[in-house]
C-alpha cells in the first residue's frame, strides 16, 4: 500500500533568520525524508518568538503529518521549543527527571553543577517520547499535535545527526509504512544547464520519476529520483549517455574524489601550482581519504617572487606576458611538476577580483595548464560570478581537465 507521508522541517532560531548561524540542518533532514519516501513540503526558519512559534506549528500540524525542528532545546531564555510545543500540543510543560538526570551526568563529567537554567532545560511536554542524546544534554522529543506528530531535536548538527539516524528513522519506519525512494545523482562539467535542459527535455521524464537539475560554481548536478530503481538508473544512464566526456561521476564522487580514484588505477602522482586559488586545489584533493598515495603537494605561488625563484618560471615571461598569461601557466606548471617530482601537475593563475581587472583581461580571467604524459597543454578562460565562484570555477575546472586527459 502507497502510503505519501508530508512533512514540514523547521530551523528555530533568531540567530538563524539574522544570518550570524546558516541553516544546514534543514537541508541535510530533508535529504534523508525524501530518501526515505517523506515529502518534504515545507522548509522554515522560525524566530525565538512563542507566539509566532506557535502560530506556524499549528498552521503546519493542519497541513503536514510530521512537523521536524531543530534547535531551541537548550537551558537559556531564548530556548522556546519544548514549551511551544507543549502548549500547541495541549500537554503539560513538566520536569522531565530523565532529562535532568542526564544533564547532571553530563555536566559532571566537566566539574559543572546544575543551575536553574538547566531545570528549564530538562521541562519538557508532559508524556512525550524521548529521544537521547549520547552527543551532548538536550534530548530529543516527540508528541502528537491534532493529526500531526511533533518531533524535535537538537540544533547542534553533531547531536542532532546521530539522533535522527539511530533513533528518530527507525521510529519513522515503525510508525508508518514507508518506501525507499531511489536516487541516481548526476554530476556533469564544462557544459552550460541549457544543454543539459535540452537533453532531459528530449528524452522526457517517463511518469513516477522526479528530475532536478542544481548548477552549482563549475559543474551541473541532476538528480533522478523515484520508487522503481531500475526506472531510476535507465533513466540517468539516458541522460548520460551525450555528456560522456563531460560526465564526473555518480552520487558522492566529485572531482577530486574521481581524480584520486583515477590516478590511484594509473599508477601516477600529481602536484599543483596555485596562484589565484591560494592552495584550494591541494585542500580538496586532501579531503578525500587516500589521497596521500596519490597527491604529493603544492606551491601556493601567489607572488611573482615565489613563481619564479620556487617553480622556476622565467623572470621574462612575467615581464613580457604578466603573471597571468599562458606562458606563465604553462610555465607553473612544469615547475610544479619538476619541484614536486611527479607524474602530472596542474596550474592556475588568474584574476579572481573584485580588483585588479584590466581591458585587456578582465575579472575572471583565469589561464589554467595540465601537464600529464609528458605534454603540457594551456586553455584561458573567462569565467563569471564574484571572487569566490572564480576561485571555485577554477579548482573544478582544473580538475575536470586532469580527469579528462587521464581518460
Amino acid at each position: 500500500m502507497d502510503c505519501t507521508v508530508t512533512a514540514a522541517v523547521f530551523a528555530i532560531g533568531s540567530e538563524l533568520l539574522e544570518g550570524s548561524i546558516v541553516d544546514t540542518n534543514s537541508s541535510w533532514i530533508g535529504s534523508r525524508l525524501v530518501k526515505h519516501g517523506i515529502n518534504v513540503e515545507d522548509v522554515r526558519l522560525l524566530p525565538d518568538n512563542m507566539d509566532r512559534m506557535a502560530e506556524l506549528f499549528l498552521e503546519a500540524s493542519e497541513k503536514y503529518d510530521l512537523i521536524i525542528t531543530t534547535g531551541g532545546l537548550g537551558p537559556t531564555f531564548d530556548d522556546l521549543t519544548a514549551e511551544v510545543v507543549s502548549r500547541v500540543s495541549g500537554s503539560s510543560y513538566t520536569l522531565n527527571e530523565e532529562q535532568l538526570e542526564h544533564i547532571r551526568k553530563r555536566l559532571a563529567k566537566f566539574g559543572i553543577s546544575l543551575k536553574e537554567n538547566h531545570f528549564h532545560q530538562a521541562k519538557l511536554p508532559e508524556g512525550c517520547k524521548t529521544f537521547f542524546n549520547r552527543m551532548g544534554t538536550a534530548f530529543g522529543f516527540s508528541v502528537s499535535c491534532g493529526n500531526s506528530r511533533i518531533i524535535s531535536m537538537p540544533g547542534i548538527p553533531y547531536e542532532m545527526k546521530p539522533m535522527f539516524d539511530e533513533q528518530v528513522l527507525p521510529w519513522l519506519h515503525e510508525l508508518f509504512p514507508l518506501r525507499e525512494r531511489h536516487i541516481r545523482d548526476l554530476r556533469i562539467a564544462g557544459k552550460p544547464e541549457s544543454e543539459v535542459d535540452d537533453v532531459i527535455r528530449e528524452l522526457g521524464i517517463p511518469d513516477g520519476l522526479d528530475c532536478i537539475i542544481n548548477v552549482g560554481k563549475g559543474d551541473i548536478l541532476v538528480k533522478v529520483r523515484g520508487f522503481d530503481e531500475q526506472a531510476v538508473h535507465s533513466f540517468a544512464e539516458a541522460i548520460r549517455k551525450p555528456f560522456e566526456s563531460n560526465f564526473i561521476g555518480y552520487g558522492d564522487e566529485t572531482f577530486q574524489v574521481r581524480l584520486v580514484r583515477m590516478l590511484k588505477e594509473k599508477g601516477l602522482t600529481v602536484g599543483f601550482a596555485e596562484s589565484c586559488t591560494g592552495g584550494m586545489l591541494g585542500e580538496d584533493i586532501t579531503s578525500v581519504s587516500g589521497s596521500s598515495a596519490v597527491f604529493k603537494g603544492s606551491v601556493v605561488s601567489y607572488s611573482n617572487d615565489v613563481k619564479i625563484n620556487v617553480l622556476g618560471v622565467p623572470a621574462d615571461v612575467i615581464e613580457t606576458y604578466g603573471a597571468v598569461s599562458a606562458e606563465c601557466a604553462v610555465a607553473m606548471a612544469e615547475g610544479a611538476k619538476r619541484v614536486l617530482c611527479t607524474d602530472c601537475a596542474a596550474a592556475v593563475t588568474g584574476i579572481a577580483g573584485p580588483d585588479g581587472g584590466t581591458d585587456e583581461k578582465p575579472v575572471g580571467t583565469v589561464f589554467i595548464a595540465v601537464s600529464v604524459n609528458g605534454k603540457t597543454e594551456v586553455k584561458g578562460y573567462g569565467f563569471s560570478g564574484d571572487r569566490s565562484a572564480i576561485r571555485e570555477r577554477s579548482v573544478k575546472t582544473a580538475f575536470g581537465w586532469l580527469i579528462d586527459l587521464l581518460k
